[in-house]
């Protein structure tokens, strides 16, 4: 059984939604609805589906929803399979996955190409994509072995799945091995980059640190490849 999750971004882009419907019902894919914004505890009403036999997760939504379910499978079930549909703004994952738009997204879905991905931890929390801070001041020390720190303005970013900008610009990054990626990029557009093997630790009193673009959360972050794998169904453009 499939199970549908809408995040409320379904309500104002209803049409797109609508299209990947139809072609969903032409396909013969249909299967329960999950509304997000009706529930009150997502965990349980998502382990309860998982108990009665779903068997892949589709996510209706963004980058954020994306951040939330993969929180809440991350804590109660690695083993059924994650599809992303982009709906709005917002959708580095699902184009890092291979899957552009709702309009081609039903028939990638039909054809459960699955490859399994490796999720980071940032404190406590999890992201699949990456986390960033750009201010002055940031102090970062690398698997406990060396620091960075900069008095000038540079953006970080910490990747495990690889993005569009990063991909285009060949950065080499792989979400299915136990590395990460630190990128430094500062005004001069200079970039930098560092493998990661067990975790790096970000200072920043006045800055927050960004989890897949959606997510923010207050320094310090240590962050690290977790233990655990969830599969994605994935389209034939993914960057990894």
């Amino acid at each position: 059984m499939n199970v549908f999750i809408y995040d409320a971004i379904t309500e104002k882009y209803k049409k797109s939604t609508r299209r990947f419907e139809e072609r969903i019902n032409a396909l013969g894919l249909q299967g329960k609805i999950i509304y997000l914004q009706s529930i009150k505890n997502h965990k349980e009403a998502i382990d309860q589906e998982i108990r009665n036999g779903a068997k892949t997760i589709i996510i209706l939504g963004n980058d954020q929803t994306v951040n939330l379910i993969i929180n809440i499978l991350a804590n109660i079930s690695e083993n059924i399979p994650v599809f992303i549909v982009p709906i709005g703004n917002n959708n580095n994952i699902a184009e890092s996955m291979g899957i552009k738009n709702e309009k081609e997204a039903a028939f990638i879905l039909s054809a459960r190409r699955m490859e399994n991905v490796k999720i980071a931890k940032a404190n406590h929390l999890f992201f699949i994509n990456n986390c960033q801070i750009t201010n002055k001041s940031t102090n970062l020390k690398i698997d406990n072995s060396y620091s960075i720190y900069s008095e000038k303005e540079t953006k970080y970013k910490i990747i495990n799945l690889i993005d569009k900008e990063s991909f285009l610009k060949n950065i080499k990054s792989s979400p299915q091995d136990d590395v990460l990626e630190l990128i430094i990029k500062n005004k001069g557009n200079d970039i930098s980059v560092f493998p990661i093997k067990k975790d790096l630790e970000i200072k920043n009193d006045q800055e927050k640190i960004l989890l897949d673009n959606s997510i923010e959360i207050d320094s310090p972050v240590n962050i690290s490849i977790s233990k655990k794998t969830i599969s994605f169904i994935v389209g034939k453009e993914r960057f990894f």
